[in-house]
């Protein structure tokens, strides 16, 4: 308490006669034992502050050492107890929670019964039509061979007039027209074929117009296939 009231006082002075000493050392007709009188009380209150500063000074220095070490020294305290235990297993723990540490899980194997043919729905190239007389009876189709070529293909074909509309799909067999039938696939130089016979066989007609059902598209006709 005693030294924040002598430091309130010593600023008090220093406001007080600072203007004072000032008035003595350059006041007009002053002679110099004035002069001496108002240096001598400015060096007096220079030399109180700056003791005063260094006393506050050394005076917080433990303080602030104690202020500093005191959470070392709990730190290095509960390291070895209890509670420091749980600590450093913390950081072990979330460690071991980390994904990297996390085993990989082994791939899920393909079932059983999946197909290991590419199914698919096929862009029919051409078509070859086969006569007995002036009927007729079947029909070959040709498509490119994929790499995982099936070895089966749905196909339905629907005759109106001169139209026969066509509906070709590799793979698993889906009867989704009236029908549809599931044939063998042959594979000749990178073509795809498979022959369907119609039953029954249909009235011969001078032109013939061959449509993928899933596109609108025409497919063209060939007697041969090079």
């Amino acid at each position: 308490m005693a030294a924040p009231m002598f430091a309130f006082l010593l600023g008090l002075s220093w406001l007080v006669l600072t203007p004072v000493c000032i008035w003595l050392l350059f006041g007009r007709g002053h002679r110099g034992l004035l002069r001496v009188t108002g240096a001598l009380t400015l060096v007096a209150l220079q030399t109180a502050t700056m003791i005063t500063g260094f006393t506050e000074r050394s005076a917080r220095i433990p303080a602030q050492t104690v202020a500093v070490r005191d959470p070392r020294a709990a730190v290095g305290a509960d390291a070895n107890g209890p509670a420091g235990a749980q600590a450093g297993q913390a950081p072990r723990a979330a460690a071991s929670a980390t994904p990297s540490a996390a085993p990989t899980p082994a791939p899920t194997p393909a079932p059983s019964g999946q197909p290991a043919c590419d199914s698919r729905v096929p862009n029919p190239e051409a078509v070859r039509l086969s006569f007995h007389g002036r009927a007729l009876h079947g029909l070959t189709v040709y498509w490119p061979a994929s790499p995982a070529q099936c070895d089966t293909a749905t196909v339905a074909v629907h005759q109106a007039g001169h139209r026969l509309r066509i509906w070709l799909r590799e793979g698993a067999e889906a009867r989704q027209h009236e029908g549809a039938r599931n044939v063998p696939v042959r594979v000749e130089q990178g073509m795809a074929s498979l022959s369907l016979r119609l039953s029954p066989a249909t009235r011969h007609r001078r032109r013939y117009v061959a449509i993928n059902g899933h596109t609108g598209d025409k497919i063209p006709l060939r007697s041969r296939i090079s």
